[in-house]
């Protein structure tokens, strides 16, 4: 058997983060071989992990990645079972190394499944494989629930302190000021809009409002020949608070948020990314 070294612990330690005598027993095990005793590792700790799987995942934490150019972003949303693993510095690098991969990687919309698979940026390691060896050191079921990125000719992100919800924002050029950016991520986590344009609103929530507010017109007796402009009126009221173009800012009263955009030098907001626990 090898002589197993002080150092070849520390080396499995560091690139795993699991505990040190469970690196030298991996080790040990392995005969000194440094990717078999990682690979036993990995095995013994996503067995651990089925037997969780169906514990509660209500907490979490929602992390952004934005490109240099700040042509792109990605924003994740990895769930965990209590709020102070949410906040140990190892779920934090966890949240902060999926959304880097999700960014690296070419699709838009990326399946949960194809995500756990990325390469995480700069190491030899998946996104599968710092949930496991996350898991190892924290011993709570861990579950990637949201993945999304987004393009455009700017974005922006921002994640609300509690890092339990999240934006990213693409627009059509960048803003002058910046801030004009940052004021509509807050706006859109306050909001949560349904669409970006009133269009866009899917069909049946406009239908379900239309009757609703007929219903209501014919309740309370009102005329049939006014019954038609009540309803019109409440779902174009309905689409103001819910398409985000339409709707007033919320840091800039009586401005719809098409006329703040278009006083920072943006015509229009291509994407929208929205993720919060427990949504």
């Amino acid at each position: 058997m090898a002589a197993i070294t002080a150092a070849q612990v520390k080396a499995l330690r560091e690139e795993t983060g699991l505990p040190m005598m469970e690196c030298k027993s991996a080790l040990v095990e392995a005969d000194g071989n440094a990717q078999e005793a990682k690979d036993l590792l990995q095995r013994k700790y996503k067995g651990k992990m089925e037997k969780r799987a169906g514990n509660v995942t209500g907490e979490g934490r929602v992390a952004i990645a934005v490109a240099d150019d700040r042509k792109s972003g990605a924003i994740i949303d990895v769930r965990c079972e209590s709020a102070p693993v949410a906040k140990t510095d190892r779920f934090i690098q966890l949240a902060d190394n999926i959304a880097r991969a999700v960014l690296a990687q070419g699709e838009v919309s990326p399946s949960l499944q194809s995500a756990l698979g990325l390469q995480l940026v700069g190491q030899n390691r998946t996104v599968e494989d710092d949930i496991t060896d996350t898991f190892g050191l924290i011993r709570e079921n861990i579950k990637l629930e949201g993945v999304r990125k987004v393009c455009g000719g700017f974005v922006c992100g921002y994640v609300h302190h509690d890092a339990k919800t999240g934006v990213l924002v693409a627009l059509d050029a960048v803003p002058n000021p910046e801030s004009v950016a940052i004021d509509l991520c807050h706006h859109v986590t306050f909001t949560n809009p349904m669409a970006i344009h009133r269009e866009q609103i899917p069909e049946p929530e406009i239908t379900k409002m239309r009757s609703l507010a007929r219903e209501i017109a014919e309740s309370e007796g009102k005329p049939a020949q006014v019954i038609e402009k009540i309803v019109e009126g409440k779902v174009n009221a309905f689409c103001a608070e819910n398409a985000l173009m339409d709707q007033e800012h919320v840091k800039v009263p009586k401005t719809k948020v098409r006329d703040v955009l278009r006083g920072g030098g943006v015509n229009d907001v291509l994407d929208i990314a929205f993720l919060k626990i427990g949504a």
